[in-house]
């Protein structure tokens, strides 16, 4: 059984005799004597629980199936999913196949398609009975080792720490950065901003990184916007830039220079003499994304802001690289001082806030805005912008109770990885995703969601939710790059209600390992243990 996974519980079923045998650790090959089969008869289904989110493909054996001899299969990233039909509630096979019918034959090992999921229905079609001996999952999970660690005396806090690094691992596919494992299994560029921090808090230099902004850089030549939204081709100048100021692969970043330069000059006639930003289209995150027809007119204001906003940090972000490169960054100069010649202010998104204060054009209000209602507002894809904003701001901790009332209510629902969306209130008079869905209660998969996720095409394992790794790490832990490649470090903990916190951070000299303790006047020791070529600075 070395590398297959077993299923853990067996939720429900029909017209099954034995389910619980799928449990055992059997040899992996069919025999003429088996003793513990499952046998669903005419009309019956079984329902698994894998035990955590997985990425991978089941696999099925077989002894005898009579009638029909097909069997459907279901997967589902919650029971609810699982049991649901195409078109039901938003369930859909997009991007992968995740709900159909096989063939199954006599003495068959069948390995089904691969999928994100932690549930499998698997369904007697027809007038067909099936005798099965195993039900297992190949994973294909990434292998890779962490380097970094997050260790406080938090429970909580650690589990979300653990969950948002899983969810970043699972994440790490075909060689690339996946979106998501059950659908967006694509290179999203903007998305992949917090999943690049994450990587370089966990792994230090991920090759997949790298790759994914190659693939994505030769898939848009100029003057195409990557994905198709001129703020991703914003966020990949800033991956650019937290990815080399980490690992400081010089090569790599040669490579990227002409691009770079091109895309830099091609903002410049984005932008007019005011600062005035004009896209083709406006994006920022989907619960900020303004469509005609919205009655919200604060939402339209706030994507003009949050535009403005990520156009400034790419485009200092840009200057840094093009001066590190030793070329002529006057046009960053030029941009930048037609964007500082504008003033804009947000109007209710905290995520907004948080794109605003990173690029150092945010101000209290912008604090405010973020601590106000706490984890309500919260964001999936900008958590990591929200809640730094909240604590360089000096609200502490205000920014780790959201992040723990935030994520902590996800992991309460049920969650092993973290989610493309999530509301706050979505957790009121609602039932598990590991549960059958209870008359009276909402079902958080297939009752929620929004734009392109509604219902059970909301996938519940999204790397963009990854962004409390590097808030952890970054920012509560304190550990801040100075210099491309960590050669200097600065190290300003902000604990707030945490008392003691320990890291090991990756770096390209060796692991970093901190110890933050809180004493009882308030006032924090720090121990370290630097390796050679890394310098902690004040």
């Amino acid at each position: 059984m070395k590398g297959l996974i077993l299923p853990k519980r067996i939720v429900t079923g029909k017209n099954v005799l034995n389910a619980e045998n799928l449990k055992k650790d059997k040899p992996m090959q069919i025999g003429f004597n088996e003793n513990y089969l499952t046998t669903i008869n005419e009309g019956g289904y079984v329902v698994i629980d894998f035990g955590k989110e997985l990425c991978g493909n089941l696999r099925l054996l077989v002894t005898h199936s009579t009638g029909d001899k097909k069997v459907r299969i279901v997967y589902g990233e919650s029971v609810a999913e699982a049991m649901s039909k195409i078109g039901e509630k938003g369930a859909t096979n997009d991007h992968i196949v995740r709900d159909y019918e096989y063939f199954i034959p006599d003495w068959s090992d069948t390995t089904f398609t691969n999928s994100g999921f932690r549930f499998v229905m698997i369904q007697a079609v027809g007038n067909t009975t099936v005798e099965i001996k195993h039900a297992v999952v190949t994973p294909t999970i990434c292998k890779k080792p962490f380097k970094g660690k997050f260790v406080c005396d938090d429970k909580v806090v650690n589990k979300i720490f653990d969950t948002a690094a899983y969810t970043l691992r699972l994440c790490v596919q075909n060689d690339v950065i996946w979106d998501g494992i059950k659908r967006d299994r694509l290179v999203w560029i903007g998305d992949m901003n917090p999943e690049t921090l994450s990587a370089n808090c966990l792994f230090g230099a991920l090759t997949p990184v790298e790759n994914s902004l190659s693939f994505i850089k030769e898939q848009t030549p100029l003057p195409l916007w990557m994905n198709n939204f001129p703020t991703y081709s914003l966020w990949w100048i800033v991956c650019l830039k937290d990815y080399y100021f980490q690992n400081k692969n010089h090569e790599y970043l040669l490579k990227q220079k002409d691009y770079l330069k091109g895309l830099l000059t091609q903002l410049l006639g984005c932008v007019d003499e005011n600062g005035k930003v004009d896209y083709p289209m406006l994006f920022i995150d989907w619960p900020t994304h303004y469509l005609p027809g919205d009655q919200d007119d604060k939402k339209r204001l706030d994507e003009i802001t949050g535009t403005h906003a990520l156009t400034v940090y790419a485009v200092k972000c840009g200057k840094i690289l093009l001066d590190i490169l030793g070329e002529d960054s006057s046009t960053c100069d030029a941009l930048l001082s037609r964007l500082l010649k504008t003033e804009y202010s947000v109007e209710k998104y905290k995520q907004i806030s948080g794109i605003r204060l990173i690029a150092g054009v945010g101000n209290k209000a912008d604090v405010d805005l973020i601590v106000n209602g706490g984890a309500k507002g919260m964001s999936t894809f900008m958590s990591y912008f929200i809640l730094r904003g909240a604590s360089e701001g000096g609200y502490v901790d205000e920014s780790i109770k959201m992040m723990r009332d935030y994520y902590g209510a996800m992991l309460n629902l049920g969650a092993t990885s973290f989610w493309e969306d999530f509301n706050i209130d979505w957790a009121e008079n609602t039932g598990r995703i590991d549960r059958l869905p209870k008359k009276g209660k909402k079902d958080v998969h297939g009752d929620y969601g929004a734009f392109c996720y509604t219902g059970f095409r909301h996938s519940f394992c999204h790397g963009w939710s990854s962004g409390v790794v590097p808030f952890l790490m970054n920012v509560v832990a304190g550990i801040e790059i100075v210099k491309p490649g960590c050669e200097e470090i600065r190290i300003t903990p902000r604990l707030g209600s945490l008392n003691n916190v320990r890291v090991e951070y990756p770096t390209p000299h060796g692991i970093l390992k901190v110890e933050h303790v809180k004493n009882a006047d308030g006032s924090i020791t720090t121990k370290t243990e630097v390796p050679q070529g890394v310098k902690i600075v004040k």
